[in-house]
């Protein structure tokens, strides 16, 4: 089968879905070719020189006519038997349409997010929806959003949660302690550590203001954010000044995995305090590391973390604060907050993922 799949968000512009596509791509069986479409394809190649991944350049065009015009002729062109697309695929001309809705929160949550944005879930967005032969998403909540929302009858959409690659399931414990001598020096001694981008739904402000109680308990030194910049940068960085927490936070960007395994293996716990997820790699991420956490109870967080983290009201700061107290300075909870982590994160393996994608293909091949 050949299979055409949509991957620019990993040489344009970064956005949250990059790191489920390199984990999803680096598990994909080699039984089938994949055409892997992206503003720069020599760099994609470089990255991905397998022979079962053909590179292709895709125009700067604005994005409906590249959506609706250029991956339907192209696709056709490559002799691809299903297209894969994130969030709005092409509506006719293509081959059958594979569409990954991970989630819905620029429609639940509209204070997250523009105008713009709004607009394109509510049309285009639910019209590919309901065109497409496939819709997948990756949680239980995610689906439920799409049903309820696009009117997806629930037989259309399979759930296939997001995964880690070998490199976090098994990871390179000498590259870790290689990129953690790089890094130990630029950090607070004993921190918090919270991952996303700088996005109002991440809940940061309130996650330094968690960390401040703990360092005045002399519990904690800091607050570790790693995340890229986003549309909220500017009001995060003024609520900080604000809440007299600037001095507390380092923030990191851009981390190769290592790194990133790294900050994880060495912090206190991770404040997973979003106010809306579709499901939260940070989660994942921080199990296979063995980092304790804590985590929001809001939309599909619960479900991801399972037993692996205490689960609190990501508004409620006390109880928040208790919860990574009790994680940092009781060892018996910590260390079983742990283990059901490293035992949970089996369920979240990116070959399984790329084995039931796989299925997913196939299945929207005969649609």
């Amino acid at each position: 089968m050949r299979i055409g799949l949509d991957v620019h968000v990993l040489t344009g512009f970064h956005q949250g879905t990059a790191s489920v596509w390199v984990n999803l791509l680096n598990e994909l069986p080699p039984t089938n070719q994949y055409v892997l479409y992206s503003f720069a394809p020599g760099a994609l190649a470089r990255r991905f020189p397998q022979g079962h991944f053909v590179h292709r350049p895709i125009p700067r065009i604005p994005a409906l006519a590249r959506i609706q015009f250029a991956f339907p002729y192209m696709a056709r062109r490559d002799k691809c038997d299903v297209f894969h697309a994130n969030y709005y695929g092409p509506l006719v001309g293509g081959p059958p349409l594979v569409l990954h809705v991970h989630d819905l929160i620029y429609l639940d949550f509209p204070e997250y997010s523009t105008g713009i944005r709004r607009a394109m879930f509510a049309t285009l967005g639910r019209a590919s929806a309901l065109a497409a032969a496939r819709v997948v998403t990756v949680s239980e909540w995610a689906k439920r959003r799409i049903v309820e929302r696009y009117g997806v009858r629930e037989d259309r959409i399979d759930v296939v949660s997001n995964g880690l690659d070998r490199s976090w399931i098994s990871p390179s414990e000498s590259d870790i302690s290689t990129a953690w001598l790089a890094l130990e020096g630029q950090l607070p001694k004993r921190y918090a550590l919270t991952v996303g981008r700088l996005d109002p739904r991440k809940n940061f402000p309130l996650s330094a203001r968690v960390v401040r109680s703990l360092v005045e308990r002399r519990e904690l030194d800091g607050l570790v954010i790693v995340g890229s910049e986003d549309f909220g940068s500017a009001e995060f960085r003024a609520e900080l000044e604000r809440d007299g927490t600037a001095h507390l936070v380092r923030h990191l960007s851009a981390l190769d995995t290592a790194a990133l395994q790294a900050v994880y293996r060495n912090a206190s716990c991770l404040l997973y305090l979003s106010l809306a997820e579709g499901f939260g790699m940070p989660l994942i991420e921080a199990m296979a590391m063995g980092t304790p956490i804590v985590a929001s109870n809001r939309t599909s967080i619960p479900e991801i973390v399972g037993d692996a983290g205490m689960i609190v009201d990501p508004n409620d700061e006390a109880e928040t604060t208790r919860a990574a107290s009790v994680i940092i300075n009781d060892s018996a909870v910590r260390e079983s907050l742990v283990a059901r982590g490293n035992d949970r994160v089996q369920r979240f393996r990116a070959a399984d993922t790329a084995s039931r994608m796989v299925a997913v293909y196939e299945a929207a091949a005969l649609e």
